[in-house]
């Protein structure tokens, strides 16, 4: 499997990362949320004492920098001990020196290569206090985004929601993403209030995009996906899709046929907040086509301006910190995106049919009918 990929839903059973009671699982979610909210919260108010001439950094910054810290440990263990060091250099800096501006030269003296890595992404240079916040945050986002492998949610009560789609989709709240006037057990979609979610549903239900039925196979592909099902056991052919939700995140996981997905997303009306990270992987095709397709997907993503790491049938994307607005259309793209590639590696037998893939759905041809 590619760097950055982590085992997912079909393997949880056998890593056992961890056991939380069924009755703590959704209160351990949003825990865990509430302090993804609190760095938010920090680093932002860091980010406007650095922009304010008027603000005593020596006294005002060691509070955001403090939360900081404590909210990656508490998300997801991903603040290492050389993050810790370089902000407890800071806060010294700031009290012994207040005066003093915290320049690039004291960033370059960081040994930023000894830093975890933020997902699979290059990491650009931290050349100041800004740079390393954004750092922080980055590392929030993967914390997050890992938080479905970390805890099985089929040991949580979750909600069935009627989706009008053919995917087996439950929900867990975490604060305002379903409405409150809902208790039956099957939930429709239009109750769902989560900002995000609600965008991912506009791209999946758009006209033209189809989540069932033939794409036009031929044999040896029929073959191959006879062959692939004939070796995997029923139950992980179709498996439960997942989100958690709150009014303005979401992360949903799911399975369908042979591949996997799973997109995160916070979308607020603060575009240093916001965020969508993307994943892909799979197929049942051989690995010369499942890699095409991934490459077909990479490349749509690179055109939405998404960060994008291909490794074989692995594709890993993020875009970081743009208008609410901006964050919604691209989620619907997405939804567009996630309809549009099912079963689409069966067909990519040779190079010009990924180009030719990538230019249809730039045009808005979701079918790829061949006459459009």
């Amino acid at each position: 499997m590619g760097v950055g990929f982590s085992m997912k839903n079909w393997l949880k059973n056998l890593i056992k990362l961890d056991s939380k009671p069924k009755v703590s699982l959704i209160e351990n979610f949003r825990t865990i949320y509430s302090h993804f909210l609190r760095l938010l919260g920090a680093r932002r108010e860091a980010l406007q004492i650095l922009k304010d001439p008027d603000r005593d950094p020596r006294q005002d910054l060691a509070l955001p920098l403090g939360v900081t810290l404590e909210s990656l440990n508490l998300i997801g263990n991903t603040c290492s001990l050389d993050l810790v060091r370089v902000f407890q250099q800071i806060q010294k800096l700031i009290q012994r020196n207040p005066d003093q501006k915290i320049g690039a030269a004291f960033f370059q003296t960081l040994h930023a290569n000894d830093f975890p890595n933020a997902g699979p992404f290059p990491r650009k240079e931290l050349l100041s206090l800004p740079d390393l916040l954004d750092y922080g945050h980055e590392l929030a986002i993967e914390g997050m985004f890992d938080l479905l492998d970390r805890y099985d949610p089929s040991w949580g009560k979750a909600k069935k929601v009627q989706s009008g789609l053919p995917i087996n989709l439950h929900v867990m709240d975490l604060d305002g993403g379903i409405s409150e006037e809902t208790d039956k057990k099957l939930l429709p979609r239009e109750k769902i209030l989560s900002r995000p979610m609600q965008a991912l549903f506009r791209g999946m239900v758009y006209p033209g995009i189809t989540w069932s039925g033939p794409i036009g196979v031929n044999l040896k592909g029929l073959m191959v996906i006879m062959a692939q099902s004939s070796s995997r056991p029923e139950e992980d052919f179709w498996d439960k899709t997942y989100a958690l939700l709150s009014r303005d995140y979401m992360n949903y996981n799911s399975r369908l046929g042979y591949h996997y997905n799973s997109v995160e997303a916070y979308v607020s009306e603060v575009p240093e907040n916001n965020h969508i990270r993307f994943m892909f992987k799979g197929g049942a095709a051989d690995d010369i086509r499942r890699a095409r397709r991934a490459r077909f997907i990479g490349a749509v993503l690179e055109n939405m301006d998404f960060e994008v790491v291909v490794q074989k049938d692995l594709v890993e994307a993020r875009l970081l910190r743009k208008a609410g607005s901006l964050m919604e259309h691209q989620l619907d793209l997405i939804g567009r995106l996630m309809g549009c590639v099912r079963q689409r590696d069966m067909v990519m037998n040779n190079e010009s049919i990924v180009s030719w893939h990538i230019e249809a759905f730039l045009r808005g041809n979701y079918c790829f009918d061949p006459n459009k």
